[in-house]
């Protein structure tokens, strides 16, 4: 083939393929209105299990936590929602301090004394059935302790708050020891 006409069939190639995606693309059914990841991801499992391995409905597992009621989220305003979930927040942290202590604190205090306390500000999210999905911590200057706080950065997600009934961030200080 010339090279002059090298661009124009590249051109129509990727034509091609894009046309015949979309047009393949487009066939699918269209997906309901009210997307579950969960259920799709049954989906995308069972289609990859044999037919003969598949469970009956009889046999599949009920869910673990019914999904939560709008009227449950409506119900409080956002401030008294935040405020609950703080509070929740605070005695959750407040139950794992020995650990914190144990692990984060005092190797960092063998190392260096002084300060002698840090603080610490715990950004952490919680879905709607409590459970901790994003965690951030921060550290306040003139009370920080590096290593502590990477310490404490490393220990996994597992935090849980009563089911608040939607997505929530909220704001915690902690003071160590």
């Amino acid at each position: 083939m010339q090279k002059e006409l090298m661009t124009p069939a590249a051109i129509l190639l990727g034509s091609v393929f894009i046309a015949a995606g979309l047009y393949f693309g487009l066939q699918r059914e269209a997906p309901p209105a009210a997307f579950n990841p969960a259920s799709a991801q049954a989906a995308v499992a069972s289609a990859k299990m044999p037919a003969s391995a598949a469970p009956s409905p009889a046999e599949a597992p009920a869910p673990s936590q019914p999904a939560p009621r709008a009227a449950d989220v409506t119900a409080a305003s956002p401030g008294e929602l935040y405020k609950r979930v703080e509070a929740d927040a605070v005695k959750a942290l407040e139950a794992r301090r020995s650990l914190f202590v144990k692990q984060c604190w005092e190797p960092s205090f063998k190392k260096s004394p002084t300060p002698a306390r840090a603080k610490y500000l715990f950004n952490m999210t919680f879905d709607a059935s409590g459970k901790e999905i994003a965690r951030g911590i921060s550290e306040v200057r003139g009370m920080d302790r590096p290593d502590a706080a990477q310490c404490l950065r490393m220990i996994p997600l597992g935090i849980g708050v009563p089911p608040p009934g939607a997505r929530i961030a909220v704001e915690v200080e902690m003071i160590l020891p």
